[in-house]
Order: structure tokens, then sequence, then C-alpha cells
């Protein structure tokens, strides 16, 4: 099934039917069976992969490059670990950063910026980036040595897992998730090997994994249970990251059995049991405590094919992105995971429907790597489509274009952002999202390349000796233009992908000759040859305005121009001067009302109207009262109230063409 999650809405605007939800929704998801395919593809890494100007994506990731990411001071990130390892700070520095870092996840913002600054330095050639990652390891690795405590390295002393084992007397000295800072860290340790070839990062994580694997070997299975288990109340006592995740990263550099071993203690029975059997269990979860551990489990699976875990992640993915997700590939309410189908109506954050805590973005920021962790072992489009709609329409959504601030909400009705003050998950997520552009658009196996997004890049595929350009801004109705700038020896297949959302038949030529291909909506189209240096291949994939209508109130909808999300700019009424601040700053602000759209047509072409000198945006116009309202991508709207649902309403009732 192609990822369509919501109905197309037809061109003619019919009666709201009480089958709209074409699927049961109290029904498990059919599990997934099958080992991993033995020609697995792999993501090109940032180092691979240039962005080129003329797309938000490269604008937004120089934005970070020479400012927020730049902006960061290491010594003031590496505070709290020489405080911990009873080291002299540099000079000038008496604190580390306030907020979160300073607090209950105290040190993760280290972790986030290496895993950021690696990538950056790798995606961008950055030495400033190169030479702080080599900076950060190398006095975190005086700190492990100062403790002294058999590779322990943390923010914070070893009484917080003490504490967390139940010892008596313990003090956490209020660090509620030390796992969750850990697996930070110790991610980010592996991108410094892997992107900045760090050696000694590499030995600083090993030693935090023996320290930390020998410190469960001695704990009993009830109390590891007892530890890690995280349904038993909306907010978890504990919340252990992607431990599992960063543990089969680093298996797969060390190819130590104990670190596979190690990662597969997160992965607990309640969780993947269900979940292998296609049970949705998720509702009133945490989401992201979640979601980061389904990334492991993914992982893992690809590894050595276990198949209890292939299921458990495949149909984790399938439930999220089918039954727990809004119009822009998001999910959650004020962090929770609601019954599955609740969209648009009475939510679990205090039955207020389409409240301003929608959307963490830390969620998407797992759901996108869950999902190329899916696709690597089984490249169907539905995967790509929906890595699109969440890359393009939340996470790059969260980044303001003019200060680089990032959000943790994104509201959808009537509300507007805030843009983080402080150091909170999504302040280091953020961190890492922009240098994480270049990483979903190519990946491969031995002879074949698969594009899965249209974003300006060159990648230079060094095993294969081949380098692609791509050119044209698909959200701006610009055709994709590649060139073969140099072929390699031999014959590669191009897997280009044909997106759901394509509303005319795509065209291909190579070097100027029309091609003859079946190129049918989510699905690749196959080229293969022996590429010349200066071959182009043209790609033409048409966009159209189509509506969406919300699972669980089918006269809510969204409206999409190609895979672009768009909202409605409702202005600034009822906001304070600036928008910046803690997460929660502005929640108690009452949204705007958000007037309907009364049409007798259902083609949202009958009453949008192109606007003068930007081809991605447009006007409603005779239709009723929000006629007026201009509709822009919501990745381009910011500081100022807006909407993505709508209410549509109508005078007549012909027939609505489509089902969920």
């Amino acid at each position: 099934m192609s990822f369509t999650r919501r109905s197309m809405l037809k061109a003619t605007l019919a009666a709201l039917p009480a089958h709209c939800a074409a699927h049961d929704l109290g029904q498990p998801v059919p599990p997934v069976s099958g080992a991993a395919p033995v020609d697995a593809a792999r993501a090109f890494l940032a180092n691979q992969v240039r962005l080129l100007p003329g797309s938000p994506f490269y604008a937004r990731q120089e934005l970070h490059r020479n400012g927020v990411l730049a902006a960061y001071d290491p010594d003031k990130l590496l505070y709290h670990y020489r405080a911990v390892a009873k080291l002299p700070q540099k000079e000038g520095v008496d604190k580390g950063y306030d907020g979160w870092d300073s607090e209950f996840i105290r040190g993760h913002m280290t972790g986030h910026y290496l895993s950021g600054a690696s990538r950056m330095a790798a995606a961008t050639g950055s030495l400033l980036f190169r030479d702080r990652v080599n900076y950060l390891v190398g006095e975190l690795a005086a700190c492990q040595r100062a403790l002294n405590l058999d590779g322990y390295l943390a923010a914070f002393p070893t009484a917080a897992f003490d504490q967390l084992e139940g010892k008596p007397g313990a003090d956490a000295q209020g660090i509620g998730v030390p796992y969750y800072t850990i697996q930070k860290i110790m991610s980010g340790l592996v991108d410094a090997y892997t992107y900045v070839g760090n050696k000694q990062a590499l030995d600083v994580v090993t030693r935090m994994a023996d320290y930390f694997g020998k410190r469960l070997a001695a704990l009993d299975a009830a109390q590891i249970d007892k530890m890690f288990r995280t349904d038993g109340s909306r907010n978890p006592q504990n919340e252990f990251g992607a431990m599992s995740d960063a543990l089969t990263e680093l298996f797969k550099i060390s190819n130590d059995p104990r670190h596979l071993e190690f990662a597969r203690m997160f992965h607990r029975a309640w969780f993947v049991g269900p979940l292998a059997e296609g049970e949705d269990r998720l509702g009133g979860l945490h989401a992201n405590t979640h979601i980061a551990p389904a990334v492991g489990l993914a992982n893992s699976a690809n590894v050595d094919g276990d198949p209890v875990e292939l299921k458990a992640s495949e149909n984790f993915w399938r439930l999220v992105a089918h039954r727990h997700s809004f119009a822009n590939g998001g999910n959650s309410f004020n962090e929770w995971f609601d019954k599955p189908g609740v969209e648009a109506g009475p939510s679990i954050d205090s039955q207020k429907a389409l409240p301003p805590t929608t959307a963490e973005t830390c969620n998407t920021h797992n759901m996108l790597k869950l999902t190329a962790r899916l696709f690597e072992r089984n490249r169907r489009a539905e995967l790509a489509d929906y890595y699109e709609r969440a890359l393009y329409n939340h996470v790059l959504a969260s980044v303001a274009p003019d200060t680089g601030a990032v959000t943790y909400f994104t509201p959808f009705h009537g509300d507007f952002r805030t843009y983080l003050r402080g150091t909170f998950c999504c302040s280091g997520t953020g961190l890492e999202n922009t240098a994480r552009y270049n990483e979903g658009i190519y990946f491969h196996n031995d002879g074949a390349l698969w594009v899965n997004l249209y974003i300006p890049s060159e990648l230079s595929w060094r095993e294969r000796g081949m380098v692609l350009r791509q050119q044209g801004d698909i959200t701006r109705g610009e055709p994709v233009h590649m060139t073969v700038v140099k072929p390699g020896a031999h014959a590669v297949t191009l897997h280009l992908r044909i997106p759901a959302w394509v509303a005319k038949p795509v065209t291909v030529s190579i070097n100027g000759k029309p091609q003859r291909v079946d190129a049918k909506p989510a699905s690749y189209l196959a080229l293969r040859r022996q590429w010349k240096a200066g071959d182009v291949i043209d790609l033409t994939l048409p966009a159209g305005l189509r509506l969406e209508q919300a699972m669980d109130d089918a006269s809510m909808i969204s409206i999409f121009h190609g895979p672009v999300l768009l909202a409605g700019e409702l202005g600034k009424a009822n906001m304070h001067a600036s928008d910046v601040g803690d997460k929660d700053a502005y929640l108690k602000i009452a949204p705007v009302a958000v007037p309907d759209i009364v049409s007798t047509s259902g083609d949202p072409a009958d009453w949008l109207v192109p606007l003068a000198g930007d081809p991605s945006a447009f006007q409603i116009k005779d239709a009723g009262p929000a006629s007026g309202i201009v509709v822009r991508p919501l990745f381009d709207l910011h500081h100022q109230r807006y909407s993505v649902y709508w209410r549509l309403r109508k005078d007549t009732r012909p027939h609505l063409v489509g089902s969920r």
C-alpha cells in the first residue's frame, strides 16, 4: 500500500460519508514477515553528499553552519563534565548552558553537538566543526581518565544510576533519565569516529559501553525490567532513548558481539512482543520514549535478520505513520500517543481538539531515522513518501528561516510556533537536523542507486567512481535535472522515485530524448545503462493541489501542493512582541478562530488562485469566510498565527470521491 494516510479529495465535493475511515482502526496492523534481504541498501553518509544552492534545505543548513551551530561554546558544553571529573574550567566559563542541559538531562547537548558538528564537518567540509569535534573528544577523554571509573563518563555522578537501580540512600541530584543522556554522548562519539575519523572517540565510547554493559550485567532480570518498564504512566520514570541504536552502531564498527548483546538488553519483551503481532498498544504512551527504541529495533534487525525485531520495527512504523500521525507527518499530543485514529478531534491532552502541543519535533527526528533503517531492508516507495512528507513539513518547518531557531511543538489550528530559548530535548535534535538533510536523499547497494528525495545536491559515490549532480526545487514547480559528472567504470541502475502525489503522468528524457516509461505513482522508475560523463536526465513531477481528510473528522481537511503542506496566514493577533521563549511559554494564549472554507467544489483548484510571483503560494477565493487568506508552505510561514486544518462546508452535498 502506498503512503497516502488520508483520502485525496477529488474534483467534486460530496457528502462526508460515515465510512471515510476505510480501514478499521480497532484492528491490528497485519504483521510483516520475512527476513532482511541480502541486497540491503545503505544511505550515503553526509561526507558523500553536498547540498547545492537552490532549496530551503541548503539555506537552513547554511544558517546553522554559520550561526546557530557555530555559536555554541565547546567549553560551556564541557562545563558539567569537567565539574564531575574535578578538572579545571577554562577561564571565563563559570557555568554550563541554562535549562535542561544543566538540569534533569544534564550534558545531553554535548552529545547532540558532537553528532551535529561531526555531520556538518562532513556535509560541508567545515574545518571549524572538524576542529571542534576533535577538541571536544579530547576533553571528554580527559574527563573519563580523571574519573578513573572503568570507563564511566557523564555530566553527573554515578549516583544517578545507583538511584535508578534502587540502591538505598543514592542521590541522583535531579537527574531524571540518565541513560537518555548517556545515549546522546555515545551516539555523538560514534558520529565523531564515523564522520570525522576521530579514533579517540571510538576508544572513549567503547570504554563507556564496557562500563555500562558490566553494570547492567550485575543486575537481575527483575531489576532491569523495573528500570526499563516505560508503559506505566504517560511520563515514565525512566527514558533510555536510542541506547540500542547507539550500541548497534558501535557493534557495526567493532564487530564485538557483546555490543549487540548489550543493545538488545533495551529491547523489552512487553514492548516488542505485541508489536511483532501487529497490536496497537501505543495509546497513552510517551511517544519519543518509544520511537527511539524502535530505531534500535530496526537497526539490530538489519544486522542479523532477527525475525521478531524485523516484524516489530516494521509494524511500529506502520502504526505510527498510518494511525498516529498528523498531516505533516508528525505525531503526539503534549508528547503522548493518543488512541489510534485521533487527529483533529478531542485528544488525550485534556480533550482539546488540535491543541498547541501537537507534533513534538524530537519524535519526527527519530521517525526519519526509523524510516531510513526500514528502507535499507525493504525499498518500498511508501517509506520514501513518508520520509519526504515528514522532512519537508515538520523537520524543515521546525527551523525559523531568519534566525535558525528551532521549535518544540508544531501547532496546527490558529496558534503560532514558539522558538526555543534554552536547551530542551528538541534544541538538541534541532542541532542535528540541518546537518542530516544530506542523508536521506540517496541510497545504494552494489550496482544500484535510489534517488529518494529531489533536493539540489551532488553525490560522490566513491566506491563506484560516480558523481551525480541534481538540481531543481520541486517545491517551486521546477523539474528535476540530473547530470552525470563522472560515470564510473560500470553500469549503474538509477531508481528514481515517482512520488504518490504526482497529479499527471511524469515525463523522463535522457540527453533531451524522451523515454517511454511506465512510471506509476508510489513506485520507482529504473534506468540502467553504462552512463557517460555529461549525460543528463530530466524528470518532471507534475504537482497538483489536493485535499486530505483527518482520520477522525472527515469535514476537517488539509491542503497540499505536491509534497508540500500549505498553511494559511492568520496574522499576529494577541501575540507578544517576541515568539521566542520556553517551550510552554505561550501555550495558554488562546488561538484565533479559523474561518471555514465554504464551496460547492471539492477541487481546491476551484477556490485557490496562484499568488503572483510565488509559485508555491495561493489565495483562497469565493470560499465563504476563508476567502482572501493566503496559504503557503508551512516551512515558509513563521512568526505569525496560521492553520493547516480547515473545516470544509458546502451548501449542496454532491458525492465526495475517495475514502480513507
